[in-house]
C-alpha cells in the first residue's frame, strides 16, 4: 500500500534444518521434492555447523533438526552437540523408525532437548499403508522408550482424507501412549502432498467433524495433555 511503512524485520528465532530428504517412510502427503534426484546432494557436517552457528549469531535459539528422516545422517549425535555447544534447544522430528535405546541415550548424552515423533494412523493396517512400511508396533514402542529416558511424549498426526475420521481413535491412542504433547497436523500441500492433494483433501464436513472432536477433548484433558489442532487454510473463508 503506497505511503505505508515497511513491516519491522526481527531476527529469526527458530531454526528448521531439513538435514536430508531421505526417508524410510513413503508418504502420500510428504513435503519432500518430487524431483528428489535433482535434490539428493546433502550439505556436509561441516556446512550444517556452519548454518547452525550462522543463525545462533542471528539470534535463533530453537533447533529443528527435521527431514527426511534425520536419523539417516550419520553425523546427527555430532550436530547435536554442536548444537548443545551453541545453546540451542534442540528438537528431534522424527518417524521414530530406526530410533533405538541405545541411539536415545545417545542423543540424550550428546544434548539433545526434545523428540516429536510421528505415527501415521491409530490402527496398524492403515498405519502401515500410509508409511508404506510396517512400521506401527516400532512407532508405538518408540514412544514408551522416549519416556522411559526422561523425554516428554510429543506425539505428530498428519491429518487428511484417510484418516480424518479417525480423529477419536487418534486421541485415545494419544492418551494410551501417554502423550504430553499431541500435535494434530492438516496437511500442507507441498511436494507429494501438492500431486496427490485429489486423494487426501478431506471435504468441510469432515474437517469441520473433526475440529469438533479435538476441541471436546482439548478441554477434556486440559492439564494432562496440550493438544495443537492445526487449521489448514484451504477452509479459511469460513
Amino acid at each position: 500500500m503506497a505511503g505505508s511503512e515497511p513491516y519491522p524485520q526481527g531476527n529469526p528465532r527458530w531454526l528448521l534444518a531439513e538435514l536430508t530428504y531421505a526417508c524410510p517412510l513413503q508418504c502420500p502427503y510428504c513435503s519432500n521434492p518430487i524431483d528428489y534426484a535433482a535434490h539428493s546432494q546433502e550439505l556436509t557436517t561441516e556446512e550444517w555447523r556452519r548454518v547452525f552457528s550462522e543463525a545462533r549469531a542471528m539470534g535463533a535459539v530453537q533447533l529443528g533438526l527435521s527431514g527426511g528422516e534425520p536419523l539417516t545422517r550419520k553425523d546427527l549425535l555430532e550436530l547435536v552437540a554442536h548444537a548443545r555447544e551453541l545453546g540451542y534447544y534442540s528438537n528431534l522430528i522424527t518417524s521414530g523408525v530406526g530410533l533405538t535405546e541405545e541411539k536415545i541415550a545417545g542423543l540424550k548424552d550428546a544434548g539433545l532437548d526434545h523428540i516429536q515423533i510421528s505415527i501415521q494412523a491409530p490402527e496398524k493396517i492403515l498405519n502401515n499403508y500410509l508409511a508404506g512400511t510396517d512400521s506401527f508396533e516400532q512407532k508405538k514402542a518408540v514412544a514408551h522408550l522416549i519416556k522411559q529416558h526422561g523425554y516428554p511424549m510429543v506425539l505428530c498426526v498428519v491429518i487428511h482424507r484417510h484418516n480424518i475420521h479417525l480423529m477419536r481413535e487418534i486421541l485415545e491412542m494419544a492418551i494410551e501412549l501417554g502423550a504430553d504433547y499431541l500435535e494434530l497436523a492438516n496437511t500442507q500441500y507441498y511436494g507429494w502432498a501438492h500431486l496427490n492433494r485429489d486423494q487426501l483433501l478431506p471435504t468441510r464436513e469432515q474437517f469441520e467433524t473433526a475440529e469438533a472432536i479435538a476441541q471436546s477433548y482439548k478441554e477434556q484433558l486440559k492439564g494432562r495433555m496440550k493438544i495443537y489442532y492445526v487449521v489448514p487454510d484451504y477452509y479459511e473463508e469460513r
